[in-house]
């Protein structure tokens, strides 16, 4: 849309699909992206959300071309969120900050919140009704992207979802399950490999699935990059 052109947004950033999916449609809408922005532990060198190591996290980056910012939240998260997105306001003259929100209000009330109070505006470009979940799941594949599941609730699955590719096979799967098909509650997460909006594929070379908290986990060790034809 014309009227988007050239506003400056940053994507809060998991490397997961929903986060994925709302860059590719800002993009698409003409919004200019300044950032991917990622809570981190610096301690543990990984990221909060889907406990992704962060020099993957970092290539995932490259190969979207796109810059990263990593916020070490060092136990006061939506501080540490507040202080971010109010430096990319100032500094950069971002004016949004783009969520992957799906239909939880809890999550997105919390985010409009933190938003407002750091002076920029919320985005939620997928923001779906509930019953919705599978038209996303749909969509997501349907577009080309390649993403793998680097978190399963043992609630719901067992070790073998752990590192599945999201194709056809596991929408049919996934809709046999309890699960929300789009994991939108923390049923599962994914780690997004390749797209549309990739300039380089991220291929994983070494991984183990380890068990955690209730989670069977797949825990990328190295990967690199393969030029797309």
């Amino acid at each position: 849309m014309k009227e988007n052109k050239g506003k400056k947004v940053a994507i809060c950033w998991s490397g997961g699909k929903d986060s994925c999916l709302a860059l590719y449609r800002v993009i698409k809408e003409n919004y200019e992206v300044i950032c991917l922005l990622s809570m981190v532990s610096e301690k543990d060198a990984r990221n909060h959300a889907h406990g992704i190591q962060l020099e993957i996290l970092k290539l995932q980056a490259y190969a979207l071309g796109l810059p990263l910012i990593l916020v070490d939240s060092a136990g006061e998260y939506e501080l540490s969120l507040k202080r971010s997105l109010s430096h990319l306001k100032e500094k950069f003259g971002v004016e949004a900050i783009v969520f992957g929100s799906l239909y939880s209000k809890e999550d997105r009330k919390w985010n409009e919140q933190v938003a407002y109070k750091s002076g920029i505006e919320p985005l939620f470009p997928v923001w779906i009704s509930q019953t919705d979940s599978s038209k996303l799941l749909n969509d997501f594949i349907s577009q080309g992207f390649h993403s793998v599941v680097c978190r399963a609730s043992t609630k719901y699955f067992d070790q073998t979802w752990a590192g599945r590719t999201l194709d056809w096979s596991f929408y049919d799967e996934i809709h046999q399950t309890d699960s929300c098909v789009m994991g939108e509650l923390g049923e599962y997460h994914t780690f997004v490999l390749d797209g549309p909006i990739f300039h380089k594929k991220v291929e994983i070379t070494k991984s183990d699935v380890v068990f955690n908290s209730g989670l069977w986990s797949l825990d990328i060790q190295t990967c690199h990059l393969l030029d797309k034809t």
